[in-house]
């Protein structure tokens, strides 16, 4: 039975807490980030508050409703800059975590099978998934925060919209690296897959940016979002290698059924990479041979 995607965040949160050696992948940049989050929380309050509250009644707005607005209001800013610094800082933290919950998983094998990417390309697309790139995908989800930001005026509906606005980038800048490090993707064909499963990336991606909002916490769910995509991608790799198991095991009863007398042909055999289009195929390039009788 395949997971909703929209359970992987929550799955990544019980992940993270059960496998401690998960922990020391994000010690220094946790710390940093909490450092960070108390400090925007106060100025933002100590600052932002009076400046909206104020700004509000005298817009004719009644004072006790002008500060329970913004006091939401100052919560998500906090948020939102919390993540703005979060993502700007950690995209190398967040590579080293995404391998270390692969592993996690037993699944080791995918780094021995994943596709070779030349060093020359790895040397261009920078450090981890690509530093200069990241940055950039950075900057486009923080336009989107800043754009969408208005929408949470709107009770529930408006934050419910929002987070499914910014789910698409938010998960794709999850997947990214194993789309380029694992899979052998340019950015373009990553940028392609991800569209083309764009209610999947919108799925996980709407809860992930709603834990991301909890001020304070959201500093623990940046990381356990991280974990959540690499257990998506464990599954979807795990699956496509039963998928190739069971079609192994029907082809060698197919010819073990066949006159030996027959000559054979090598014929390709489907590799985890090709003719999958459900979620993330496995990494594994090399295809597999085997024996089918020559039709005379």
């Amino acid at each position: 039975m395949v997971a909703l995607r929209s359970t992987y965040p929550v799955q990544g949160i019980f992940f993270f807490v059960a496998h401690p050696q998960l922990w020391a992948k994000t010690i220094c940049p946790f710390l940093l980030t909490l450092i960070f989050g108390i400090i925007s929380l106060v100025l933002c309050f100590v600052f932002l508050l009076p400046l909206q509250a104020h700004a509000l009644i005298n817009a004719n707005c009644p004072a006790w409703l002008a500060w329970l607005v913004s006091v939401i209001f100052v919560l998500l800013e906090s948020a939102i800059i919390d993540v703005i610094f979060f993502a700007i800082l950690i995209p190398i933290f967040q590579d080293a975590l995404f391998d270390a919950t692969l592993k996690a998983r037993g699944l080791s094998r995918m780094f021995e099978t994943r596709v070779p990417v030349s060093g020359l390309t790895l040397c261009c697309r920078g450090i981890g998934s690509g530093i200069i790139f990241v940055w950039f995908l950075v900057l486009a989800q923080i336009l989107v925060l800043i754009l969408t930001a208005p929408l949470h005026l709107v009770p529930v509906v408006g934050t419910v919209l929002a987070c499914y606005i910014n789910g698409w980038p938010a998960c794709w800048g999850a997947m990214i690296h194993y789309d380029l490090e694992f899979r052998g993707f340019s950015i373009g064909d990553s940028r392609r897959h991800a569209w083309r499963h764009r209610e999947e990336y919108c799925q996980f991606g709407v809860v992930a940016v709603a834990l991301e909002l909890i001020p304070l916490f959201n500093l623990i769910f940046m990381w356990t979002n991280i974990v959540g995509a690499a257990l998506w991608v464990a599954d979807e790799y795990e699956r496509n290698e039963r998928d190739i198991a069971a079609i192994q095991k029907q082809q060698q009863q197919h010819h073990s059924s066949s006159s030996s007398s027959l000559p054979y042909q090598a014929v390709p055999y489907p590799s985890a990479t090709q003719g999958y289009t459900g979620g993330y195929p496995s990494s594994s390039p090399s295809p597999y041979y085997q024996q089918q009788p020559q039709q005379s």
